[in-house]
């Protein structure tokens, strides 16, 4: 994989999963000071527009490494990341689909239910992706160097 594929995935993954799970926390678990206002602090909606803006970046980068990274890797039964690899992998298409869901659903259970799964679907990918090896391994493309130790 090159470099600036894994920077970008690494900056796209991390700006997304910081700002949901700050989010989560101001949302769900401080309570504001101002009993009319629905908001725990004025940072709520600047971090759910961050995760709003970061995600879609965060699946084009998972896009740009699923065939040269994660299909590779299957094909040649590499064991080296195998538990978490497949937790992102399994992971993945419900946390999109998730994100996705809530930002059409109108009704108020229904984007309840739906945040909730994602708040956890999105916990297990990331510490899946906290715990994923980095620069293991010898590199698949072989006009890559290999990774510094």
């Amino acid at each position: 994989m090159k470099r600036w594929v894994a920077r970008l995935n690494h900056l796209a993954w991390g700006l997304t999963a910081v700002s949901g799970v700050l989010y989560g926390v101001l949302k769900y678990f401080v309570g504001g000071s101002d009993p009319d206002s629905r908001l725990s602090t004025p940072w709520q909606p600047a971090l759910l527009a961050a995760h709003v803006l970061a995600a879609p970046v965060a699946v084009f980068a998972l896009g740009l490494i699923f065939r040269k990274h994660v299909l590779l890797r299957l094909l040649i039964r590499q064991r080296d990341g195998r538990p978490t690899g497949s937790l992102l992998t399994w992971t993945a298409f419900p946390l999109t689909l998730s994100g996705y869901l809530l930002l059409v659903f109108t009704g108020e259970g229904a984007r309840r239910w739906t945040g909730w799964i994602h708040a956890g679907i999105g916990l297990l990918f990331a510490a899946g992706y906290a715990l994923h090896p980095r620069g293991s391994g010898s590199p698949i493309d072989p006009a890559e160097p290999a990774p510094e130790p």
